[in-house]
């Protein structure tokens, strides 16, 4: 399911399966359950066992193995304490109170189905987009040991490259947001932006600020006869 790009430019909800709207949370609701917290909502509102169960449940890649061919839905709402996990995390997206039906195995709110197994593929889809996620999927990627371990070589030196001011996390994108002035965006209102308007306006902010950094270098002839300037009048990837 492919979200209204007008509908969530403008903070508005998702309607899903006809019924419930999906929120692209605002900064302020994501300050006050913590931003790791909100990444774990994220995480289970996704569906993907294999995150799920390995990443954060540090399940083993042999007892994977086992369950790597069923549903993910089917295994994420067979225990108890997922099915909570998944609960709440929907309830966080949808703002209403979601409760799993043992008998129907779907999630609804207020008797009305919400997420199944028919659907829970597209609700994990709209919540990429809300939340302003890559929607190129690494399902089925996943490495043999000896692959990993390379990868996870290459990561070590990576980050050991990477200095840690130069990460960019939530905090910093908002200050530099707050700062780029003419946009109307301070510190007294950017929490009422959702995750998706903050990535959003970052983005164009970026295409911008690459435009006018050329443009007097442009201008002066310094720039090669092929070479054109960057365009900031243009569609947004999100």
């Amino acid at each position: 399911m492919i979200i209204d790009r007008l509908q969530a430019f403008l903070a508005q909800p998702i309607l899903f399966n006809g019924a419930v709207n999906i929120h692209s949370p605002t900064m302020d609701e994501i300050s006050k359950v913590g931003y790791e917290e909100y990444m774990l909502k994220v995480q289970f509102s996704l569906f993907d066992k294999e995150k799920i169960l390995i990443d954060l449940f540090n399940v083993s890649d042999d007892e994977y193995d086992l369950i790597k061919d069923t549903s993910d839905f089917d295994i994420l709402t067979d225990h108890p304490n997922l099915q909570d996990y998944m609960t709440d995390s929907l309830s966080f997206f949808s703002k209403s109170e979601v409760v799993f039906d043992r008998i129907s195995k779907s999630f609804k709110i207020d008797g009305v189905d919400f997420v199944h197994k028919d659907n829970f593929k597209d609700y994990a889809l709209v919540i990429k987009q809300l939340n302003a996620m890559d929607l190129e999927s690494e399902k089925g990627t996943k490495k043999t040991a000896k692959a990993q371990a390379f990868q996870d070589r290459i990561n070590f030196f990576k980050k050991k490259a990477q200095k840690k001011e130069d990460v960019l996390e939530i905090k910093d994108i908002l200050s530099i947001l707050c700062n780029a002035g003419n946009n109307g965006i301070n510190i007294f209102n950017v929490g009422t932006l959702t995750i998706y308007q903050v990535y959003e306006q970052f983005e164009r902010l970026n295409i911008k600020e690459s435009f006018n950094r050329l443009h007097p270098v442009w201008a002066n002839g310094h720039l090669g006869e092929n070479t054109k300037l960057p365009e900031w009048i243009k569609r947004t990837k999100l």
